[in-house]
């Protein structure tokens, strides 16, 4: 593997600016976006056409697992960073854990909406205190020692951007957990329906939905950058 320092995703990648289109280097580049639907989509695919109705659908366990390897040993074998590949492969093995360890299939979804409560968490704590996390990954990339705190404009700016994050995390949970929740208490076909649902939900709220919000939090960070800039330059600030 490559000795040089894994280049910076999501927020960070928007806040470093440099190299590939920041949107795209965002995600992980189009490698970065197989890793993040394949699996999944392989394992709602293979559990719809399996027509398991009872236990754990073990044939879509083990493709969803396998192809995540998969892409960590194409990382591997392409020299890259490995990072995001382990990352994601650590997710899905953990979910598949879950569904073993509670033999039910919709403990495939449990680790998923922990992450999703832990991130909303960890965002409302961070405009509880004042400092929105949006403001506070793009400040420590761009080393600006917290001044965006003092620029009011900037601050009002990564407060709401922070909380359309949120919003984010928000829907993905309240969608995902009642679904959760009804397919706990099914059996049968109705439970293989319900987690089939849930897992397209969860499918259909990742990337679909985060790339949208990256994207406005991209444009606005920009057009904010630009206006500093212009306001420097007329300044006379070099």
């Amino acid at each position: 593997m490559s000795g040089a320092k894994p280049a910076p995703r999501g927020l960070g990648a928007l806040a470093a600016g440099s190299g590939a289109h920041p949107l795209l280097r965002a995600v992980g580049g189009v490698l970065g976006i197989l890793e993040t639907i394949v699996p999944g989509t392989l394992f709602i695919l293979i559990y719809a056409l399996s027509g398991v109705t009872q236990g754990l659908p073990w044939l879509a366990l083990g493709v969803s697992v396998a192809a995540s390897i998969a892409f960590t040993l194409i990382r591997v074998f392409r020299r890259e960073s490995v990072l995001q590949a382990i990352v994601g492969l650590v997710g899905v093995a953990l979910s598949a854990a879950i569904a073993i360890f509670t033999n039910r299939a919709e403990g495939f979804s449990v680790w998923g909406i922990v992450t999703n409560a832990s991130y909303g968490l960890a965002i409302i704590i961070s405009l509880v205190v004042r400092w929105p996390l949006v403001g506070l990954v793009i400040g420590l990339y761009r080393q600006d020692k917290g001044a965006w705190r003092k620029d009011r404009v900037s601050f009002r700016l990564y407060m709401w951007t922070t909380v359309m994050w949120l919003g984010m995390f928000v829907i993905r949970l309240a969608v995902e957990v009642p679904l959760f929740l009804a397919a706990s208490r099914a059996t049968g076909a109705e439970n293989a329906t319900l987690n089939q649902a849930l897992l397209t939900a969860k499918l259909a709220l990742g990337l679909p939905l985060y790339i949208p919000v990256l994207a406005a939090t991209w444009l606005i960070v920009r057009g904010l950058f630009r206006e500093k800039a212009s306001d420097d330059s007329e300044n006379g600030v070099s």
